[in-house]
């Protein structure tokens, strides 16, 4: 429904607003919005049966730049690679990746990587498997006030599918930091309460490099302790390949296999 674009935001924990995180990191809010276009360049190249489309970002929000660089193959496969260019000093990043949206119906969600339950950079001590379940069931209804849930960390890969088992891979190069919800990242600061919030006919998906640390020293504002924070003022870059498939193409773990040269 809409393209992958930047993103550095995510909703408030009762840790973040204990902390005032919307005043002392606000700005990266919307800091995707208003990106100027500064380079445009399509590449064929025959021999290796890609095309590279590269498309160069000015973020004057946040002084930065950014560029998404996309090889597709003649397989299908699209690797994508995010590159962060930052300007002036900035506060600490909440997050660093890319957001879109699915339409409606694809609502089932596997991955390989920690698990069940959701886990952040701080918050990461669940074995490594493959998990399945609905995209609902990624969002924790239990916690008093909505806000950032369901994040999974050191994801190998993330599949997104419908009821026919036709969907969306996105295979980490290595790694990547994911979630998949039902609610857009407005709903989930705009309302008191989970059951307030209404359910989208769109499939939030972040594909992220990183996202700092969720903290709990205290909620009165502590900061998640240093090693757990991203600094906004070191370039940053990761890559990630997507695919689409159908129940005919086989298995997902073996899709999400193949390496890219």
């Amino acid at each position: 429904r809409e393209p992958l674009r930047p993103d550095f935001w995510r909703a408030p924990t009762d840790n973040d607003r204990g902390r005032r995180m919307d005043q002392a990191q606000g700005v990266w809010r919307d800091a995707h919005k208003e990106a100027r276009l500064e380079g445009l360049s399509i590449t064929p190249d025959p021999k290796q049966h890609t095309v590279i489309v590269r498309a160069a970002f000015r973020l004057p929000k946040v002084n930065a730049r950014w560029q998404t660089t996309y090889t597709v193959y003649g397989s299908g496969d699209i690797l994508v690679e995010a590159e962060f260019h930052p300007g002036k000093k900035q506060p600490t990043l909440p997050r660093l990746g890319m957001q879109m949206t699915l339409p409606k119906g694809f609502d089932r969600v596997a991955w390989y990587g920690p698990g069940p339950q959701e886990t952040y950079s701080d918050r990461c001590d669940a074995r490594v498997g493959v998990y399945r379940g609905t995209v609902d069931r990624q969002f924790c209804y239990d916690y008093s006030e909505p806000g950032e849930t369901g994040n999974k960390v050191d994801v190998r890969w993330l599949a997104i599918s419908d009821a026919q088992g036709v969907g969306l891979l996105a295979a980490g190069q290595p790694l990547l930091s994911v979630n998949a919800l039902p609610h857009a990242t407005e709903d989930l600061e705009s309302f008191k309460h989970g059951f307030q919030m209404p359910h989208r006919d769109v499939v939030t998906l972040n594909l992220d490099l990183a996202q700092m640390g969720v903290g709990g020293d205290n909620s009165w504002g502590a900061r998640p302790h240093e090693p757990f924070q991203l600094r906004s003022h070191e370039p940053r870059q990761y890559r990630f390949r997507l695919r689409g498939f159908s129940s005919a193409d086989g298995p997902v773990m073996q899709l999400a296999r193949p390496a890219l040269p």
